[in-house]
Protein backbone atom coordinates (compact mmCIF):
# COMPACT_ATOMS: atom_id res chain seq x y z
CA UNK A 1 0.00 0.00 0.00
CA UNK A 2 2.89 2.36 0.64
CA UNK A 3 3.76 1.92 -3.04
CA UNK A 4 0.66 3.83 -4.09
CA UNK A 5 1.62 6.81 -1.93
CA UNK A 6 5.08 6.76 -3.54
CA UNK A 7 3.48 6.71 -6.98
CA UNK A 8 1.32 9.66 -6.01
CA UNK A 9 4.40 11.59 -4.93
CA UNK A 10 6.03 10.86 -8.28
CA UNK A 11 2.90 12.08 -10.05
CA UNK A 12 2.91 15.29 -8.03
CA UNK A 13 6.54 15.95 -8.89
CA UNK A 14 5.94 15.22 -12.57
CA UNK A 15 3.23 17.89 -12.69
CA UNK A 16 5.01 20.38 -10.42
CA UNK A 17 4.40 23.15 -12.93
CA UNK A 18 0.67 22.80 -12.25
CA UNK A 19 0.97 22.68 -8.46
CA UNK A 20 0.52 25.96 -6.58
CA UNK A 21 2.90 25.05 -3.76
CA UNK A 22 5.68 27.08 -2.15
CA UNK A 23 8.42 25.25 -4.02
CA UNK A 24 6.80 26.12 -7.31
CA UNK A 25 6.18 29.71 -6.29
CA UNK A 26 9.90 30.26 -5.90
CA UNK A 27 10.35 29.55 -9.62
CA UNK A 28 7.05 30.54 -11.22
CA UNK A 29 5.33 33.87 -11.47
CA UNK A 30 2.25 34.77 -9.47
CA UNK A 31 0.30 34.52 -12.71
CA UNK A 32 1.43 30.94 -13.20
CA UNK A 33 0.32 29.92 -9.73
CA UNK A 34 -3.01 31.67 -10.25
CA UNK A 35 -3.64 29.90 -13.54
CA UNK A 36 -2.62 26.53 -12.11
CA UNK A 37 -5.48 26.73 -9.61
CA UNK A 38 -7.88 28.08 -12.26
CA UNK A 39 -7.13 25.07 -14.41
CA UNK A 40 -7.41 22.43 -11.67
CA UNK A 41 -10.79 23.68 -10.46
CA UNK A 42 -12.10 25.03 -13.75
CA UNK A 43 -15.02 22.57 -13.85
CA UNK A 44 -16.30 24.04 -10.58
CA UNK A 45 -16.19 27.64 -11.78
CA UNK A 46 -15.88 27.92 -15.56
CA UNK A 47 -14.40 31.24 -16.66
CA UNK A 48 -13.79 31.25 -20.41
CA UNK A 49 -12.28 34.72 -20.16
CA UNK A 50 -9.20 33.34 -18.39
CA UNK A 51 -8.32 30.86 -21.14
CA UNK A 52 -6.26 33.22 -23.36
CA UNK A 53 -4.19 34.30 -20.35
CA UNK A 54 -3.82 30.72 -19.20
CA UNK A 55 -2.52 29.61 -22.60
CA UNK A 56 -0.22 32.63 -22.84
CA UNK A 57 1.26 32.10 -19.37
CA UNK A 58 1.79 28.36 -19.81
CA UNK A 59 3.49 29.03 -23.15
CA UNK A 60 5.74 31.87 -22.00
CA UNK A 61 6.75 29.99 -18.82
CA UNK A 62 7.89 27.05 -20.95
CA UNK A 63 5.33 24.58 -19.62
CA UNK A 64 4.02 23.80 -23.10
CA UNK A 65 7.51 22.96 -24.27
CA UNK A 66 7.25 19.75 -22.23
CA UNK A 67 5.51 17.08 -24.29
CA UNK A 68 3.46 15.47 -21.52
CA UNK A 69 2.29 18.74 -19.99
CA UNK A 70 1.38 19.95 -23.47
CA UNK A 71 -0.89 16.93 -23.88
CA UNK A 72 -2.59 17.56 -20.52
CA UNK A 73 -3.34 21.15 -21.50
CA UNK A 74 -4.44 20.03 -24.96
CA UNK A 75 -6.86 17.54 -23.40
CA UNK A 76 -8.21 20.32 -21.19
CA UNK A 77 -8.73 22.74 -24.07
CA UNK A 78 -9.96 20.03 -26.43
CA UNK A 79 -12.65 18.99 -23.94
CA UNK A 80 -13.83 22.58 -23.57
CA UNK A 81 -13.90 23.10 -27.32
CA UNK A 82 -15.71 19.80 -27.92
CA UNK A 83 -18.42 20.92 -25.50
CA UNK A 84 -18.56 24.34 -27.21
CA UNK A 85 -17.22 26.07 -24.12
CA UNK A 86 -14.13 27.47 -25.85
CA UNK A 87 -12.99 28.39 -29.34
CA UNK A 88 -9.67 27.00 -30.53
CA UNK A 89 -9.73 29.50 -33.39
CA UNK A 90 -10.02 32.43 -30.97
CA UNK A 91 -7.23 31.04 -28.82
CA UNK A 92 -5.09 30.68 -31.95
CA UNK A 93 -5.69 34.35 -32.74
CA UNK A 94 -4.29 35.31 -29.34
CA UNK A 95 -1.33 32.95 -29.63
CA UNK A 96 -0.11 34.72 -32.75
CA UNK A 97 1.14 37.66 -30.69
CA UNK A 98 3.41 35.51 -28.50
CA UNK A 99 7.19 35.48 -29.00
CA UNK A 100 8.54 32.82 -31.36
CA UNK A 101 9.14 29.78 -29.18
CA UNK A 102 6.10 30.38 -26.99
CA UNK A 103 3.91 30.92 -30.06
CA UNK A 104 5.08 27.63 -31.56
CA UNK A 105 4.37 25.76 -28.30
CA UNK A 106 0.91 27.33 -28.07
CA UNK A 107 0.11 26.44 -31.69
CA UNK A 108 1.20 22.83 -31.18
CA UNK A 109 -0.87 22.59 -28.01
CA UNK A 110 -3.95 23.87 -29.83
CA UNK A 111 -3.28 21.44 -32.68
CA UNK A 112 -3.32 18.57 -30.20
CA UNK A 113 -6.51 20.01 -28.68
CA UNK A 114 -8.12 19.94 -32.13
CA UNK A 115 -7.06 16.32 -32.57
CA UNK A 116 -8.12 15.15 -29.11
CA UNK A 117 -11.44 16.98 -29.40
CA UNK A 118 -12.35 14.86 -32.41
CA UNK A 119 -13.47 17.73 -34.62
CA UNK A 120 -14.72 17.11 -38.16
CA UNK A 121 -12.72 20.15 -39.33
CA UNK A 122 -9.51 18.97 -37.67
CA UNK A 123 -7.60 19.07 -40.95
CA UNK A 124 -8.45 22.74 -41.51
CA UNK A 125 -7.46 23.58 -37.94
CA UNK A 126 -4.15 21.79 -38.30
CA UNK A 127 -3.48 23.55 -41.60
CA UNK A 128 -3.77 26.83 -39.73
CA UNK A 129 -1.88 25.84 -36.60
CA UNK A 130 1.01 23.79 -37.94
CA UNK A 131 3.82 24.80 -40.28
CA UNK A 132 5.95 22.65 -42.62
CA UNK A 133 8.45 22.42 -39.74
CA UNK A 134 5.79 20.51 -37.81
CA UNK A 135 5.52 17.68 -40.36
CA UNK A 136 6.79 15.06 -37.89
CA UNK A 137 4.27 16.18 -35.27
CA UNK A 138 1.46 16.12 -37.81
CA UNK A 139 2.39 12.59 -38.88
CA UNK A 140 2.43 11.53 -35.22
CA UNK A 141 -1.06 12.94 -34.76
CA UNK A 142 -2.20 11.04 -37.82
CA UNK A 143 -1.11 7.79 -36.16
CA UNK A 144 -2.72 8.69 -32.82
CA UNK A 145 -6.32 7.88 -31.82
CA UNK A 146 -9.01 10.55 -31.84
CA UNK A 147 -10.95 11.67 -29.93
CA UNK A 148 -9.38 11.41 -26.48
CA UNK A 149 -11.96 8.80 -25.42
CA UNK A 150 -10.39 6.39 -27.93
CA UNK A 151 -7.05 6.42 -26.08
CA UNK A 152 -6.16 3.54 -23.77
CA UNK A 153 -4.32 4.26 -20.49
CA UNK A 154 -1.34 2.07 -21.25
CA UNK A 155 1.17 4.88 -20.83
CA UNK A 156 1.37 7.23 -17.81
CA UNK A 157 0.65 10.29 -19.95
CA UNK A 158 -2.83 9.07 -20.90
CA UNK A 159 -4.44 9.05 -17.42
CA UNK A 160 -3.07 12.57 -16.98
CA UNK A 161 -4.78 13.55 -20.22
CA UNK A 162 -8.03 12.09 -18.89
CA UNK A 163 -7.54 14.24 -15.80
CA UNK A 164 -6.96 17.28 -18.02
CA UNK A 165 -10.32 16.66 -19.68
CA UNK A 166 -11.97 16.17 -16.28
CA UNK A 167 -10.62 19.49 -14.98
CA UNK A 168 -12.26 21.19 -17.94
CA UNK A 169 -15.76 19.74 -17.79
CA UNK A 170 -16.18 17.74 -14.59
CA UNK A 171 -17.65 14.94 -16.74
CA UNK A 172 -17.67 11.76 -14.65
CA UNK A 173 -16.82 9.68 -17.72
CA UNK A 174 -13.18 10.72 -17.25
CA UNK A 175 -13.21 9.73 -13.59
CA UNK A 176 -14.61 6.34 -14.57
CA UNK A 177 -11.77 5.87 -17.07
CA UNK A 178 -9.30 6.64 -14.28
CA UNK A 179 -11.05 4.35 -11.81
CA UNK A 180 -11.18 1.52 -14.36
CA UNK A 181 -7.43 1.88 -14.86
CA UNK A 182 -6.92 1.97 -11.08
CA UNK A 183 -8.81 -1.30 -10.69
CA UNK A 184 -6.55 -2.80 -13.35
CA UNK A 185 -3.55 -1.60 -11.34
CA UNK A 186 -4.94 -3.26 -8.21
CA UNK A 187 -5.41 -6.59 -9.98
CA UNK A 188 -2.01 -6.57 -11.68
CA UNK A 189 -0.19 -5.42 -8.56
CA UNK A 190 -1.84 -8.06 -6.36
CA UNK A 191 -0.87 -10.75 -8.88
CA UNK A 192 2.75 -9.58 -9.02
CA UNK A 193 2.39 -8.64 -12.70
CA UNK A 194 4.12 -5.28 -12.51
CA UNK A 195 6.05 -6.00 -15.70
CA UNK A 196 2.93 -6.45 -17.79
CA UNK A 197 2.14 -4.03 -20.60
CA UNK A 198 -0.16 -1.32 -19.37
CA UNK A 199 0.91 -1.53 -15.73
CA UNK A 200 2.69 1.84 -15.79
CA UNK A 201 -0.39 3.63 -17.10
CA UNK A 202 -2.75 1.98 -14.64
CA UNK A 203 -0.34 2.77 -11.79
CA UNK A 204 -0.28 6.41 -12.90
CA UNK A 205 -4.08 6.50 -12.79
CA UNK A 206 -4.10 5.10 -9.25
CA UNK A 207 -1.46 7.59 -8.12
CA UNK A 208 -3.36 10.46 -9.68
CA UNK A 209 -6.59 9.58 -7.90
CA UNK A 210 -4.72 9.11 -4.62
CA UNK A 211 -3.22 12.57 -5.03
CA UNK A 212 -6.37 14.37 -6.15
CA UNK A 213 -9.13 12.73 -4.12
CA UNK A 214 -8.46 14.80 -0.95
CA UNK A 215 -8.71 17.99 -3.05
CA UNK A 216 -11.88 17.18 -4.99
CA UNK A 217 -15.12 16.11 -3.33
CA UNK A 218 -16.54 14.91 -6.65
CA UNK A 219 -13.61 12.52 -7.06
CA UNK A 220 -14.16 11.12 -3.57
CA UNK A 221 -17.86 10.65 -4.28
CA UNK A 222 -17.25 8.80 -7.54
CA UNK A 223 -14.59 6.56 -6.04
CA UNK A 224 -16.89 5.78 -3.10
CA UNK A 225 -19.71 4.89 -5.50
CA UNK A 226 -17.46 2.51 -7.42
CA UNK A 227 -16.13 1.02 -4.18
CA UNK A 228 -19.59 -0.37 -3.44
CA UNK A 229 -19.23 -2.89 -6.27
CA UNK A 230 -15.69 -4.09 -5.56
CA UNK A 231 -13.89 -6.46 -3.22
CA UNK A 232 -10.41 -7.83 -2.55
CA UNK A 233 -7.38 -5.84 -3.73
CA UNK A 234 -9.56 -3.58 -5.88
CA UNK A 235 -11.60 -2.51 -2.85
CA UNK A 236 -8.42 -2.13 -0.77
CA UNK A 237 -6.94 0.22 -3.37
CA UNK A 238 -10.08 2.36 -3.60
CA UNK A 239 -10.24 2.56 0.19
CA UNK A 240 -6.64 3.67 0.26
CA UNK A 241 -7.44 6.42 -2.24
CA UNK A 242 -10.24 7.50 0.09
CA UNK A 243 -7.93 7.20 3.11
CA UNK A 244 -10.32 4.56 4.48
CA UNK A 245 -7.86 1.68 4.46
CA UNK A 246 -8.40 1.10 8.17
CA UNK A 247 -12.03 0.21 7.69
Amino acid sequence: MRGLAALALAFSLALLAFSPCRAAEMQLSKGMTHYARDMEFYYQKPRPEVLPGLLRTLATQGVLGHGEKRLVVAAFLGELAAKRKASLEALADGAESLPGGAAADARRTLAWAAHLGGFSNERQLLDRLLTPADSTLRAHMGRSPAPLAAWQPGEPAVPRMFWGAYMASGDAVWLDRLIDATLSYARLNAAGRQGEAGFAGSAAAAALLYDMAPRHAAVQERVRTRLAGTSGPEADTLRLILRENGR
